[in-house]
């Protein structure tokens, strides 16, 4: 029995839902687990949370590729650039809202992370149907993946001392002092 594309973006779309909600977990119920730190939010920053986005859908991206032999040229490009505007969704999203209200709601943070699920998936398939050509070279694919891999093991551990790696307690203080308010 062969999976319709439909199937397939529905399956993607809740894998990466169900998996990236309980990988908020997994630090705390792994009892910190530095292994696994580099796979899963360690505190309540910006940048830890593109995790619960990127590597389930890394992960469903895999299954594709090994499972269900998609493999066109404009596929892994399609998913890559989609992955990250849905990873720029977060960041922009969280930091525009909270920026307006001055603080963060745990309704907002979880509808955000769901319209960037969304986004993700359907951007991708949005590209590799409609434009089929655009395919960037297998090894700028590897590279953008690797950096990103690179860049979520490296500021697991050293965060630079930036907002977006900044917890929500710090975030909202950074929000909220007046150096950061517009003139």
């Amino acid at each position: 029995m062969k999976i319709t594309e439909r199937t397939n973006l529905i399956c993607g779309i809740l894998f990466t839902l169900i998996v990236g909600t309980l990988l908020h977990f997994v630090y705390d119920w792994s009892n910190q687990n530095h292994f696994l730190a580099l796979f899963v939010p360690v505190n309540e920053s910006v940048w830890e949370h593109l995790k619960l986005l990127f590597f389930p859908v890394f992960l469903y991206t895999l299954f594709e590729i090994m499972v269900l032999f998609k493999t066109s040229g404009s596929f892994l490009s399609s998913r890559i650039i989609s992955l990250l505007a849905g990873m720029f969704f977060i960041v922009v999203s969280f930091f525009t809202y909270t920026g307006i209200s001055g603080r963060n709601f745990l309704v907002m943070d979880v509808l955000i992370f769901v319209l960037s699920v969304l986004v993700t998936f359907y951007a991708s398939r949005y590209l590799e149907v409609q434009h089929p050509g655009f395919d960037l070279p297998l090894l700028a694919n590897f590279a953008v993946l690797l950096l990103l891999v690179i860049c979520f093991f490296s500021f697991t551990f050293s965060p630079p001392g930036l907002p977006i790696f900044q917890s929500d307690y710090e975030t909202s203080r950074y929000l909220n002092s007046p150096s950061s308010s517009i003139p």
